[in-house]
C-alpha cells in the first residue's frame, strides 16, 4: 500500500486524469445523438455547407454564418470522410474529434500549472481534475460543437505565452508559434478575442515590469501580433466588407445598452428554485442562477434529461439535478476566492504571469454579459455558459491555487465531491440510472 502511494506522483495523477477524461469523452461522444445538443442543427449545417459548396455561408443560409470557419471546415471534412466510408452516422466522427481535444486541454492545463507554480506540485492534477470533472465541459464535449476546440486553442495560447515569459525565451520561432496559435484561435470562435486581449495585456505588463528585456519583449510581441494578423485578418476583412459588424452581425434592440435588460436580470438569484426546480423555464433570464445551473446541472435539458421528450424532468431526475447544483457550491466558491486573490496579488505585484490567469475569467465574464445584455432573447437562450468555456483553464488554475492553501481534510472533501460528481458526467440516454 505504501509503495503504491509512493508511485502516485502529481505528474502520474495528472496523466491519469487526462486518460479518464479521454475515455469519458469517447463514451459520451459515441453514445450521444449527433443531432442533439446546443444549436446542433446549426453547427452541422455550417460544417456540411462548407464542404458541399466550398465557400462561406451568408446570412439566411445558416444561423451560424457569423462564426469563423476553422472548426466547421475540419468537422465538415471529417464528416465527409465518414460519408465516403459509408458510415450510417458520419457526423459521429466530428463528435469523436473532441476526444483528442479534451485530452490535450487537460494536459495543457496541467502543464501550465507546473510552469507557473513549479514548487506546488499538486496544483497541476488539481487544475486538470477541475477541467475533467466540469459538467458543462463534459456535456459539450459529447456534442457536435466548436467549444471544446475553443478551450483547447485558448489554453494552448496561454501556455505558449507563459512559457515565453517564464523561460524568457523571446526568439522569433516562439513568437511566431504564439502568434499563429492566437490567429488560429480567432478562426475557431470569436470568443477568442478575449484570449487575445488577455495575452496582450499580460505582455504589456511584462514590458512595463521587465525594463532590461523591453526591446526583446517588444520585438517578439510584434512578431506574434503580425502572425496573428496574417492568420485572422482575411476572416475579419471578409466580415467587414460584407456585413455591418465584423464581429457579430445579429439584430439587437435600439434601446440604450443597459436598458435592454430589467433590473431582475442582474440581481435576481432565485435560491429556492435553484435547489428545488433547477431546470427550464424556471428563473429564465436571471443571469446568475441560469448560468450557475447550466454549469453544474442541465438547465437546458440536453444531457441529464431531455426537454424535447417532456416539459420537465421526472422527480428522480430533478433530485439528481439538485444534487449536481449542491455539489458545485464548494468548488465554485474556491475558484472564485482563488480568482479574486490572484487578481489582487497580480495587480499589486504587477505580475504578468499571475495576471495572465486572473484576467481571463474577468474578460470572459465581460464578453459573456456584453452578449447576453446586448442581444436579449425572451427564452434566455443567450445565457449559455458554453460561451465562456474558453476560460475554463483559468478557472481551473484559480481553483487549484485556492485549494492548495486548504488543509488536508478539506482536500479529502474535494476528492469526495469529485467522486459524487462522476454519475452526472456519464451520458446514459438522458435517463440517468432510473
Amino acid at each position: 500500500m505504501q509503495r503504491a502511494a509512493g508511485r502516485l506522483t502529481p505528474r502520474r495523477v495528472a496523466f491519469g486524469v487526462a486518460a479518464f477524461a479521454g475515455l469519458l469523452t469517447l463514451w459520451n461522444a459515441s453514445a450521444y445523438p449527433w443531432g442533439a445538443g446546443y444549436d446542433a442543427a446549426s453547427h452541422k449545417e455550417y460544417a456540411d455547407f462548407l464542404i458541399q459548396h466550398l465557400r462561406l455561408p451568408v446570412r439566411n443560409e445558416t444561423p451560424e454564418y457569423y462564426s469563423p470557419p476553422l472548426y466547421y471546415g475540419i468537422a465538415g471534412g471529417v464528416t465527409w470522410i465518414g460519408r465516403q466510408l459509408g458510415l450510417g452516422e458520419p457526423h459521429k466522427l466530428a463528435q469523436l474529434l473532441n476526444v483528442p481535444l479534451v485530452i490535450g486541454a487537460v494536459l495543457l492545463v496541467a502543464a501550465l500549472a507546473r510552469l507557473l507554480w513549479p514548487e506546488r506540485r499538486w496544483l497541476a492534477p488539481g487544475a486538470a481534475a477541475f477541467v475533467a470533472f466540469s459538467p458543462v465541459f463534459v456535456r459539450t464535449s459529447a456534442m457536435f460543437h466548436p467549444e471544446p476546440a475553443d478551450l483547447f486553442v485558448s489554453v494552448l495560447c496561454a501556455y505558449l505565452a507563459a512559457r515565453m515569459l517564464v523561460h524568457r525565451q523571446y526568439g522569433w520561432r516562439t513568437a511566431l508559434a504564439l502568434g499563429a496559435a492566437l490567429g488560429a484561435a480567432q478562426m475557431v470562435r470569436q470568443f477568442e478575442l478575449y484570449t487575445l486581449a488577455v495575452v496582450g495585456l499580460a505582455w504589456l505588463v511584462a514590458l512595463w515590469r521587465r525594463g532590461d528585456e523591453r526591446a526583446t519583449l517588444a520585438r517578439s510581441g510584434a512578431i506574434a501580433l503580425a502572425a496573428c494578423v496574417v492568420v485572422a485578418a482575411p476572416w475579419y476583412g471578409y466580415r467587414a466588407a460584407n456585413y455591418s459588424n465584423a464581429l457579430f452581425d445579429r439584430p439587437h434592440p435600439s434601446k440604450p445598452f443597459f436598458e435592454r435588460r430589467p433590473a431582475r436580470f442582474y440581481v435576481g438569484l432565485a435560491p429556492r428554485s435553484v435547489f428545488t426546480k433547477p431546470y427550464r423555464p424556471n428563473f429564465e433570464n436571471l443571469a446568475w442562477p441560469e448560468t450557475y445551473t447550466d454549469i453544474w446541472g442541465d438547465w437546458y435539458g440536453v444531457f441529464d434529461w431531455s426537454l424535447h421528450r417532456r416539459a420537465k424532468p421526472s422527480q428522480a431526475h430533478t433530485d439528481w439535478l439538485v444534487a449536481q447544483n449542491a455539489i458545485g457550491i464548494v468548488p465554485t466558491a474556491i475558484a472564485i476566492v482563488g480568482w479574486l486573490a490572484l487578481l489582487v496579488t497580480g495587480l499589486r505585484r504587477r505580475s504578468p504571469l499571475e495576471l495572465l490567469v486572473a484576467l481571463m475569467p474577468l474578460a470572459a465574464l465581460a464578453g459573456y454579459f456584453y452578449f447576453a445584455i446586448g442581444y436579449p432573447t425572451p427564452d434566455g437562450d443567450v445565457l449559455k455558459p458554453t460561451f465562456m468555456l474558453a476560460a475554463l483553464w483559468a478557472w481551473a488554475l484559480c481553483f487549484a491555487w485556492g485549494a492548495s492553501r486548504l488543509p488536508r481534510r478539506a482536500i479529502l472533501v474535494l476528492v469526495a465531491l469529485a467522486v459524487l460528481d462522476l454519475p452526472f458526467l456519464i451520458y446514459t440516454g438522458a435517463s440517468g440510472f432510473f
